[in-house]
C-alpha cells in the first residue's frame, strides 16, 4: 500500500486531493511498519533502524484533514488550524528524538523502563486520543459542509459528500476500537507484544487498501462530472463574451472567424477591453502588439503604419527583440509599398501566412532571422492603414487559428483608431455583457466565496482588463470593487444568521464561509452593509423557515 501510494506520489499530474491522500496512506501504513519491526525485535538486532522512526501517527490524521479539506474546498479551515493540527507532530518529534539520543548514551538521561514507558503508554495513548478527535472534527466538517454552503445542489452534495462520510465514520469506529483495545491490556494481564493489536491492524490496513482505491476511484468520476460542469460555465461565459464582442464586430464575423470557440472569445475579449481607456494612436498600437505577445504566446509582434506621401510602412509599435524599453523600438525599419511580404500585404490588401520565409525571395530581414511570418493588413474605410505582422522561429508555426484572430484584431485596432480620430469615447451601459457575466458568476457560482479573490483574479476569469473591470463596477455599481464583492459576502452571511442550521454556528466561521479572510474585515463590512454587526443581525432578524 506504501508502494501504491509513493507510486501515485511520483505522478506529475497528481492534483492536491491526490496527494494529500496518498501521504495519508503512507504516514498510516508507515506507524504500523514501525510497530511491527519492534515487536519482531528488528530494531534490538539492528539498532540503526530506530534512528529512521518518526511520529507517523501524529503526521497521518494531519494529512487525512488536508485532504478533506482539498476535497470540500475549505483549504481556508486548514490553513486556520494547520499549526494546531501540527503541534503534536512537532512534539513528539522532539520526544523521539530525545528517546534515540538517550538510547545511543545508553539510557544514562534516564532509565530504559521510563523511555519504554514513555514510547508504549504516552505516545500511543496521545495518539488514538488525537486520532479520534481528528476524525470528529472531520465528521463536524463534512456535516457543515452538507448543511448548504457548497454552491451545489443538497442532492448534488450528498452525492459528493456520502463516501467521504462513510470513510470517516468507519476511521471513528477503528480510534474507538484502538481506545477498547487499550483499555483491555489495562485490566488484564496479557502476553508481552504487540499481538493483541494484529487483528486491529489487519483492519486499518484493509481500510487504507479500501479508502486508496475507493478514493480514487471516486476522484476521478469527480473530475469528469467537474470537466462537464466546466464545459457548461465555458459555454454560458463565451456567449456573455460574444454579446460583449459584438458592440466591436458583426455578429457574421464573430460566427465565420469565432465559431464559438470558448479560448478564442477570451483573446478577443481580453483585446478588446484592454483598449477600453486608450485614447491615443500609439497608446493603442502599443497595447496591441504587448497583447499579441502575451495573451498569443508570440514571441515577435510588429506594427506598421502606412505613410501615404512617401508611400512606406514605418514601424509604430513592436513587442519582441525589437522592444527597446519605454514604447522606443530599437532600430525601426521602413518598408516601402510593395516590397517584401509586409509591402505586398500593404499594397494587396491581402493576408499572407508563410510557413518558410527562408524559401520566399522577399522576405526582408528585421532584427534577427525567423522562419515563418503572419501579417494581416489592418483596413479604415477601405483604405489599408496599416499592417499587423509577426514572426516566428519555428516553420509552420502560425496556424488558421493565427489567422482569425489577426484578422479580427486588426478590425479592432482600426475600430479603435477611427474613434480616436472622430474623437468618440466608449461609454458602459447597464446591459454591459461583461458585467452581467461578473454576476452570474458571483451569484450563481458565489465567487465571493473565495478569500483571495482580487482585481487581478477576477479579470483573469473574466478575460478582460483589470482597469476596464474597476471602471465597469465603479460606473454600474456605485462603488468600488473591494465593496461591490463585500456586498455579495454581507448578503450570504445575513442568510446564514437568519437560517435555523446554523443558530449554534460560531459568527465568525459564517463569516469566514462567506469570503471573508479575517474578522476585522467581516465586522467592518457587515456593519457598513447591514448597518449593525453580525451578533446584533442575528439577534433581531427573523428567522427563516
Amino acid at each position: 500500500m506504501v508502494l501504491l501510494a509513493v507510486a501515485r506520489l511520483l505522478r506529475r499530474n497528481s492534483r492536491r486531493t491526490d496527494t494529500y491522500l496518498c501521504w495519508f496512506l503512507i504516514c498510516g501504513g508507515m506507524t504500523i511498519i514501525q510497530v511491527i519491526l519492534i515487536d519482531a525485535n528488528l530494531t534490538d538486532v539492528y539498532p540503526i533502524i530506530s534512528l529512521f522512526y518518526l511520529p507517523y501517527e501524529f503526521l497521518a490524521p494531519v494529512f487525512f484533514s488536508a485532504f478533506t479539506c482539498a476535497y470540500l474546498d475549505r483549504m481556508w479551515e486548514f490553513k486556520r488550524y494547520r499549526t494546531l493540527l501540527l503541534t503534536p507532530f512537532v512534539i513528539f518529534m522532539i520526544v523521539y528524538t530525545l528517546l534515540k539520543v538517550n538510547a545511543a548514551l545508553d539510557y544514562s538521561l534516564f532509565a530504559k523502563a521510563v523511555s519504554q514507558y514513555i514510547s508504549t503508554e504516552w505516545i500511543e495513548n496521545i495518539a488514538v486520543l488525537f486520532a479520534l478527535l481528528n476524525g470528529l472534527w472531520n465528521y463536524r466538517m463534512v456535516k457543515d459542509y452538507e448543511r448548504g454552503l457548497a454552491n451545489l445542489s443538497h442532492h448534488e452534495v450528498l452525492k459528493k459528500t456520502y463516501w467521504l462520510r462513510v470513510m470517516q465514520t468507519i476511521l471513528i469506529v477503528l480510534c474507538v476500537a484502538w481506545v477498547l483495545v487499550i483499555l483491555y491490556l489495562k485490566v488484564t494481564i496479557y502476553q508481552r507484544g504487540m499481538t493483541a493489536y494484529y487483528p486491529l491492524w489487519l483492519l486499518f490496513i484493509s481500510y487504507y487498501f479500501v479508502f486508496f482505491f475507493l478514493g480514487d476511484r471516486h476522484l476521478q468520476r469527480r473530475r469528469k462530472e467537474e470537466f462537464q460542469r466546466q464545459l457548461v460555465l465555458e459555454n454560458i461565459i463565451a456567449n456573455f463574451q460574444m454579446e460583449g464582442l459584438k458592440t466591436v464586430f458583426e455578429t457574421s464575423e464573430l460566427q465565420g472567424a469565432v465559431g464559438g470557440s470558448y479560448a478564442l472569445t477570451r483573446v478577443l475579449s481580453y483585446f478588446a477591453t484592454s483598449l477600453f481607456d486608450k485614447h491615443k494612436e500609439e497608446e493603442v498600437l502599443w497595447d496591441i502588439v504587448k497583447n499579441c505577445i502575451g495573451r498569443l504566446d508570440l514571441e515577435d509582434a510588429v506594427i506598421y503604419m502606412v505613410n501615404i506621401e512617401q508611400q512606406l510602412l514605418v514601424q509604430k509599435a513592436a513587442y519582441g527583440n525589437k522592444d527597446q524599453g519605454s514604447r522606443k523600438i530599437l532600430s525601426p525599419i521602413e518598408i516601402p509599398m510593395g516590397k517584401g511580404i509586409v509591402g505586398n500585404v500593404a499594397r494587396s490588401g491581402q493576408w499572407e501566412l508563410i510557413e518558410d520565409v527562408s524559401k520566399d525571395p522577399r522576405y526582408v530581414l528585421d532584427d534577427k532571422v525567423r522562419l515563418s511570418e503572419l501579417s494581416v493588413p489592418i483596413f479604415s474605410k477601405g483604405k489599408v492603414i496599416g499592417v499587423l505582422d509577426a514572426e516566428h522561429p519555428t516553420k509552420g508555426f502560425f496556424k488558421e487559428r493565427h489567422l482569425l484572430i489577426f484578422q479580427l484584431v486588426a478590425k479592432l485596432t482600426a475600430t479603435k483608431l477611427e474613434q480616436i480620430t472622430k474623437k468618440e469615447s466608449l461609454t458602459i451601459t447597464n446591459d454591459n455583457a461583461y458585467y452581467k457575466e461578473l454576476c452570474y458568476l458571483l451569484e450563481k457560482e458565489k465567487m465571493y466565496r473565495d478569500p483571495d479573490l482580487s482585481l487581478k483574479r477576477i479579470a483573469h476569469k473574466l478575460d478582460i482588463s483589470g482597469t476596464y473591470l474597476s471602471q465597469l463596477v465603479n460606473t454600474l455599481s456605485g462603488s468600488n470593487l473591494s465593496d461591490f464583492i463585500n456586498e455579495y459576502r454581507v448578503k450570504d452571511a445575513q442568510r446564514l444568521l437568519t437560517h435555523p442550521n446554523y443558530t449554534r454556528y460560531p459568527i465568525l466561521s459564517i463569516g469566514l464561509e462567506s469570503g471573508f479572510n479575517s474578522k476585522s474585515t467581516f465586522y467592518a463590512a457587515f456593519k457598513k452593509h447591514a448597518g449593525m454587526t453580525p451578533s446584533k443581525y442575528r439577534v433581531n432578524a427573523p428567522f427563516m423557515s
